[in-house]
């Protein structure tokens, strides 16, 4: 059974987190995790020596795929076992969410994807700091506050466990398709 793992950075240029996601330390954590097929979505971002965009084989049977923009990002996601991102608003509703013309994400998927969010501290404000503190008060991700840390970080993951509080991710909820039109209901004054 393949599984899969991306790293998304949006695009934004976020060269630490690229250059510490394909880190051999990085890359053998993710293989101990049963990982075998690595994408990443590089967006902007420099990319460290020695890689290039296109597909590679890496030792212990791990395929490397790596690329700047792909218009079925969301089908990705979807089809992804492991989610590596910055904390960006949009990134994070595709997390929740994401599509799958595939039919490779279903609820009991998206339920056990596990997501890594590193906000890019590089930014002038802190929103992606703030949206990773409450995916992670939620229990729906685990921060890796600096992309220094995320080796240790995805070898806490195999532990099933999140690093920094030891606890293991929640699931998100179920959607709930109706939620929207109760609350428009109620604030006009029609519920």
């Amino acid at each position: 059974m393949v599984k899969t793992c991306l790293l998304t950075v949006g695009s934004t240029r976020f060269d630490q987190l690229v250059s510490a996601f394909l880190l051999p330390d990085s890359l053998e954590s993710l293989s101990d995790l049963g990982v075998n097929h690595v994408v990443a979505q590089v967006g902007n971002s420099l990319l460290p020596p020695g890689y290039h965009l296109g597909t590679t084989a890496l030792p212990g049977g791990v395929r490397l795929e790596v690329f700047r923009f792909a218009g079925d990002l969301e089908e990705q996601v979807g089809n992804a076992d492991l989610v590596v991102s910055h904390a960006g608003a949009g990134s994070l509703l595709s997390f929740i969410r994401p599509l799958s013309t595939s039919g490779g994400s279903s609820p009991g998927r998206a339920a056990h994807r596990k997501l890594v969010l590193v906000p890019n501290s590089t930014l002038m404000d802190s929103h992606q700091s703030d949206l990773a503190e409450e995916m992670d008060k939620k229990g729906w991700a685990t921060i890796c506050w600096t992309p220094e840390d995320l080796p240790p970080t995805l070898r806490g993951l195999g532990k099933g466990r999140d690093v920094q509080t030891g606890t293991a991710q929640s699931a998100f909820p179920e959607l709930d398709k109706g939620k929207v039109q109760r609350i428009l209901n109620e604030v006009l004054g029609y519920a």
